[in-house]
This record gives C-alpha cells, sequence and structure tokens, in this order.
C-alpha cells in the first residue's frame, strides 16, 4: 500500500512537467527582422534627470541609453517597498506628429511612464517582443500630436535599450 501511495505521489508531481512544452533555445545571436532589425545596432545616449537635455526618440531607431542613479530624479514609481538594490532612472523626449497608438520597447523591466503637460498617461496595453529578441517588454500609449516625456524607472542596471514603435 505504500508503495502505491508513493507511486501515486510520483505521478501527481511530474504531471505538470509533463504538461508544459518545452520552449525551443534561443540562438546565440537573435534574427530579427520587422521593426526590431536594428534593435542590435541602437544608438547610445545619456539620460537625464528631467526634460532639459534629453534625447529625443525617434521611431524606429533604437537606443541605448545610459541611467543616471534614481536618487537622482525627482520622480519615483509608486511602490508598497522600496528597492532592496540601487536602480536607474532617466528621462527621455518624444514628439507626436500624428495621433495613434506608439509602443515603447525595452530590453528590461523598466518601469516606463510617458508624460504630457505634467500628467502620467495611462497605457493601453502591456506585452513583450519576439521570442529571442532581447525585447522584454513593449508598452502601448494612444497619443495626440505633441511633445512627451519618457521616464523610465527603476531599472536593475545602468542601460536599457528603448524604441518607440508605431502600432
Amino acid at each position: 500500500m505504500r508503495a502505491l501511495l508513493v507511486s501515486a505521489a510520483l505521478l501527481l508531481t511530474a504531471a505538470p512537467a509533463f504538461a508544459e512544452e518545452a520552449k525551443p533555445a534561443c540562438p546565440a545571436e537573435p534574427v530579427l527582422s520587422g521593426p526590431f532589425t536594428h534593435w542590435l545596432h541602437a544608438a547610445p545616449v545619456k539620460a537625464t534627470a528631467d526634460t532639459a537635455g534629453a534625447p529625443a526618440l525617434s521611431i524606429g531607431k533604437p537606443v541605448k541609453v545610459t541611467l543616471l542613479d534614481s536618487t537622482r530624479v525627482a520622480y519615483k514609481r509608486a511602490r508598497a517597498t522600496p528597492p532592496a538594490t540601487p536602480t536607474y532612472s532617466g528621462t527621455l523626449t518624444f514628439t507626436v506628429v500624428q495621433a495613434r497608438t506608439y509602443g515603447i520597447a525595452a530590453g528590461t523591466g523598466v518601469w516606463i511612464d510617458v508624460v504630457k503637460d505634467g500628467e502620467t498617461l495611462k497605457s493601453s496595453k502591456h506585452g513583450h517582443g519576439p521570442d529571442c529578441s532581447g525585447v522584454r517588454k513593449i508598452v502601448d500609449f494612444d497619443l495626440q500630436p505633441g511633445a512627451y516625456e519618457v521616464r523610465l524607472i527603476d531599472n536593475k542596471t545602468a542601460d536599457v535599450t528603448i524604441m518607440v514603435l508605431k502600432r
């Protein structure tokens, strides 16, 4: 009886492993296409603490952003507890000419806020980039023509690749 119970327990604990499909391994070098063709060739820029002198993002052109220690920016992400390790933040700008949905793609889990006239806008959708691409997340915003501030908040590393996409 004991052997039967042990066998049943082993089967129950192994069942989830059989139910999950194995994902194929990513290639050493990502094969990128469409809007992400140039993702690995991002131009370097340095974020600022506010919009004064902040680099401007261009649609479809990835940038590798060097961020500031988060203690150097005035804005903060609302959180229940402070981060356990140092984080990095920074400001970029973006000008919209045509009203539509724009996605901001990031290579890390950095928090992304888009601000217009001092007001943080609500995102319209969250997703991720193509598998094995290095694009960790894409946050969509429905935007009207005008100037916007892009705040990258609480990144775990001092740099991140960012790109604006037409959606």
